[in-house]
Order: C-alpha cells, then sequence, then structure tokens
C-alpha cells in the first residue's frame, strides 16, 4: 500500500480557500467564524505559514457536555484551529479515505450514513437469506475517549511517510491527554484510521488458514460448538456427515473470511450463514480487539436471527424491506404534533421537518407518513385541487380532523406557544350526505308482479360538517348594566415563514357521530351561531366512545 508523502500542495493559498470553504459550509451564521471572515486573507495566510514553517501548537479545548439519547463529552477548538486542520489535511482527504476499506463509509464524501444503508440493504435484497441468515453486532464502548495514542499513531505511520503532515498529525494526537477529542474532524479520520488494518483482517478472518496450528485449535472448537449446540434437523443431519465434514466446512468459511462485513466508525456489523461459525468469530474478534487496540466491548453484544430486524444508524434492515428506527418515528410524530398546535399548515410543517423526513424517507415509510398527515404525492394534489369544499372562501389546508378538536387529552404547556383547552366558536354548521361511509337500509319496492317486498339497500351515511374558530382564551367583562359578556383570543393565521397574522384562523371539520347530528337537527338552528362551545368525547363502561356538545 503506497503511504502520503508531503507535496507542499497544502502550502497554497488557493487550497486555503477551498478548504476554508469546506470547513465553512452551513456555518456562516456563527460569531466566531464571521469574525474571522472579517480578516480572511491575513488569516489564510497566517494559517500557510504555520504550516510552512510547522510552527503550530493546538490550543486547550473547551470542554462540553450534550445529551443525545446518551451523555456524550465535546472538546471544542477555537475556529482558527479548526482552519488549520482542514487546510492541512484536506488536499490528502481522499488518499486518507481509501487507507479504509469501502465497506467503512463513515465521514466519506458520498457515503456516510446512507452509503452505509444503501449497501447493507442492497446486499440483504440481493442475497439468498441462507446466506445471511445470522448476524454478529459489536458496539464499542467509548471509542475515541479510550483510543491508545501509541497504536494510533503506529495506523498513521502505516498510511503517512515522516514529514509535516505527520508531525502534524501527532500534535494533534498528543494535544489531548487520552483517546481522541470529540469535536473536531480530525478526530473522525483517527476514528477510520485506528481500526482500518483490523477490517482488513477481519474480513480475511486474521489469515487463520495460513497458520496450521490456529486452523486446527479453531476448527476442533468449531466441530466441538456444533456438537454440543445443534437444536434443530438440520443441523443434526450436519452431524451425521461426521467431525471431518464439519472441520472442511470450517476450513471453506475460513477461507472465504467474511464478505458481507460492515463498520460504522465504533459499530461493527458481521453477517453469516452459520451461527457457530459466528460465535468462533465472536471470540477471535472480542479478544483481538482488547489485546491489539486495547478496546472495550459493550455487553449488549450478540448472535442474532436477520429476520428479527438489525437496528443501525436509525434504520432497521430486514431481508425484503427497511423500516426506521423507533425512536425516529416518535421523535418525527412529536415535532409534527407541536408544529400543529402552533396551526402550521401540511407544506410548513414539512418544511420544517425537512431533515427529519428526508431521513425517514429512505425507508419504507409511506404508511408512517399517511398516517402522520405528511404524504406528499401528485394524486394528493390533484384530489385537493378537486375537492368540494362545504363551505364558500374555505381552503383544503384548513381541514382538521375531527379528533384533534375533542376534549380527551390536555395539551402540554409550553411557554412560547398559547395552548388551546379545545373550547372552539362554532359559526356555522351543515348536514350532508357522506362521500365514503355507508349504511343498509330497509326500503319498499314493487316487484314484476305487483307486490311489494322489502329489501337492503346502502345509502350514503350522514355527516356533519363543522365551521369554527379555536380559543386560545376567554376574558369575562361586564357592561355598565352589569351583565356579564365575553370576549375571545382566537388562533391566527400562519404565514409561510411560520409567523402569526393579525388574522383570525377558520377551520373545518367532518364527523359522522350520531348523537352530534341528532343535536344539530333537533336541538340548534344557524340562529343560535356564533357560539362558543367544547365537544366532549366520552367513553361508556362498555368501552366505546361517543361525542356531545358542552
Amino acid at each position: 500500500m503506497r503511504r502520503i508523502k508531503d507535496t507542499k500542495v497544502n502550502e497554497t493559498l488557493d487550497n486555503a480557500h477551498v478548504a476554508f470553504d469546506h470547513y465553512v459550509e452551513h456555518k456562516h451564521g456563527r460569531k466566531a467564524v464571521q469574525k474571522f471572515e472579517e480578516h480572511l486573507e491575513d488569516n489564510l495566510i497566517d494559517v500557510i505559514k504555520k504550516i510552512t514553517d510547522e510552527s503550530w501548537m493546538p490550543q486547550p479545548y473547551i470542554p462540553k457536555t450534550i445529551y443525545e439519547k446518551k451523555k456524550r463529552q465535546l472538546a471544542k477548538a477555537p475556529v482558527k484551529d479548526h482552519v488549520q486542520e482542514t487546510v492541512t489535511i484536506f488536499p490528502y482527504l481522499k488518499s486518507l479515505y481509501d487507507y479504509t476499506s469501502w465497506r467503512v463509509p463513515a465521514v466519506k464524501p458520498g457515503m456516510g450514513t446512507h452509503g452505509l444503508m444503501r449497501d447493507m440493504r442492497n446486499e440483504l435484497y440481493r442475497e439468498s437469506q441462507k446466506e445471511m441468515m445470522y448476524n454478529l453486532c459489536i458496539d464499542v464502548h467509548h471509542y475515541f475517549p479510550r483510543m491508545d495514542h501509541v497504536i494510533l499513531k503506529n495506523a498513521i505511520n502505516d498510511k503517512v511517510k515522516d514529514g509535516k503532515l505527520r508531525r502534524f498529525l501527532y500534535k494533534v494526537v498528543d494535544s489531548y491527554a487520552q483517546g481522541a477529542p470529540l469535536g473536531i474532524f480530525v478526530s473522525q479520520l483517527f476514528g477510520q484510521i485506528y481500526l482500518a488494518r483490523f477490517d482488513r483482517d477481519c474480513m480475511r478472518f486474521f489469515d487463520i488458514y495460513k497458520n496450521v496450528e490456529k486452523l486446527h485449535f479453531w476448527g476442533n472448537e468449531y466441530v466441538t460448538q456444533k456438537i454440543l449446540t445443534a437444536k434443530t434437523p438440520d443441523e443434526f443431519n450436519l452431524l451425521c456427515r461426521g467431525p471431518s465434514y464439519l472441520f472442511n466446512r470450517f476450513c471453506c468459511y475460513v477461507k472465504a473470511g467474511f464478505p458481507h462485513y460492515y463498520r460504522f466508525v465504533d459499530n461493527i456489523l458481521i453477517y453469516h450463514e452459520d451461527k457457530t461459525f459466528l460465535l468462533i468469530a465472536k471470540q477471535i474478534i472480542l479478544s483481538t480487539l482488547a489485546t491489539n487496540y486495547h478496546i472495550i466491548i459493550n455487553k449488549d453484544y450478540n448472535i442474532r436471527p436477520t429476520w428479527m430486524g438489525v437496528r443501525v444508524c436509525g434504520y432497521v434492515f430486514y431481508h425484503d424491506h427497511l423500516l426506521a428506527s423507533k425512536d425516529n418515528k416518535q421523535r418525527l410524530a412529536r415535532k409534527i404534533q407541536k408544529l400543529k398546535k402552533r396551526g402550521l399548515t401540511e407544506e410548513q410543517i414539512r418544511i420544517h421537518c425537512a431533515s427529519m423526513i428526508g431521513y425517514i424517507k429512505h425507508a419504507d415509510a409511506i404508511n408512517l407518513f399517511k398516517k402522520l398527515g405528511m404524504e406528499k404525492s401528485l394524486g394528493k394534489i390533484i384530489k385537493n385541487r378537486r375537492i368540494k369544499l362545504p363551505f364558500v372562501g374555505m381552503r383544503p389546508e384548513q381541514k382538521e380532523k375531527f379528533t384533534d378538536i375533542c376534549a380527551k387529552n390536555e395539551f402540554s404547556e409550553d411557554k412560547k406557544i398559547l395552548s388551546w383547552n379545545h373550547k372552539i366558536l362554532l359559526e356555522d354548521y351543515i348536514i350532508q350526505d357522506s362521500k365514503i361511509e355507508k349504511e343498509t337500509t330497509i326500503v319498499a319496492v314493487i316487484d314484476a308482479n305487483g307486490n311489494k317486498q322489502n329489501i337492503e339497500k346502502k345509502i350514503p351515511s350522514k355527516v356533519l360538517v363543522l365551521r369554527y374558530k379555536k380559543i386560545l382564551k376567554t376574558f369575562e367583562t361586564h357592561t355598565v348594566d352589569g351583565i356579564p359578556t365575553e370576549s375571545y383570543q382566537f388562533a391566527k393565521e400562519i404565514n409561510e415563514k411560520g409567523e402569526a397574522t393579525e388574522k383570525d384562523a377558520e377551520y373545518f371539520s367532518y364527523t359522522g357521530s350520531k348523537i352530534l347530528i341528532d343535536q344539530a337537527e333537533h336541538d340548534m338552528s344557524p340562529q343560535d351561531l356564533p357560539c362558543p362551545t367544547v365537544i366532549k368525547q366520552t367513553e361508556t363502561p362498555q368501552g366505546k366512545t361517543y361525542y356531545k356538545f358542552t
């Protein structure tokens, strides 16, 4: 493998500008970056000078703790150090990426999380279920904080020749007391390089096939484990072929290595058809990681059937489909519900949640988007345009789910947003035939002989359409005569920027509740409106739900 040699290509102003643009992408709003950009030319010239004379020394890191599912300790570096590291390494990035296997896609341009997702998904779809029947998933415990500096420097030596670049990387390694600092770009490269040799060794099954002593030891262990763990008829049929057949089977597996091996930074995933062979591999892998790389493994590792689902990188992989993880789905659903309470339209919510929707959209999530009301298809757009609205002047996006306006569960309070207690100002209502629901009724018809017969006939069910405003606050006042009156603060329409306007928001909803329809037909009239009300949802002892105006 060819090692990287200093070519002084990183000591040019053109490289400095390109590398700086790469670093500041999506960071122009930060004050520290803006301050650096005020004297950009002078700062970049100073960066090049420090590369040339090797006078750069890392500044002390500022510790920062974040909580993303678990506690993480970050090390914040000054912007000038970030730029110095990016400019120094940028021309050599491709060579450093090439040092790692293509089955280790983290950080690499055009690959990353979705590169791993595509490769794993396509391989599971392409290969037979038998070939990828089982999987071994290993998660390294505190990968970056526990990196050994001596081992890391040896890994750097394997790829980088002696020179300015190697000495620069050594400075970054020695700038942190133990491990690698989380929060700088170079650490992501260290995460790839640290186990690069292990990746290749593991895919070749550590070249055990070339070592006769190891081959016989682990081959005998495989035969023993196969005998002890046999449970199914297929496994008993294998035992009937004798120990020699099992040993030769093991030798074939060793020679083939692991064609279905993946690593995403600190997550190692291996697929194989033989559970016992994975059991042997697990012992060798854990021993190698502990001995040669001083790595501790989380205790949740295990060998599982692939049909149970493989959870990695926010997705759950199966042989024939791909799902989003439960955490990602719940996070998206809560975000959408929160934005709906603010009165945002479907398109505005889609813009606010674009990154989350885009991430989940790679999975088979069409039913999830339909359930959340975030489906965007040409058919839905055409349907919204053709829909016959029940009230003049209303728009399709003003439609609300009826269950969302019923008083059943209290909304969580938000300091920035006025909570809504399900009180509405009912402005208008109509009763019409449903275009979806049908009901069966008995009708009398005259047959060919002139006799009257009762037959069953399906007719459209009745549906109640409500037009209303959401009341956020009620103010009680008294007239001069002492008569109490009420005034209301309504939810406001939201503009394209997601900001509230001065105009009151109006909504409409459909319901097929027979009790509400009966109240509207016999107990109410349009002359009573507008009138404030709360639609109460009640559950009977038998578990049935009904609604009522209160």
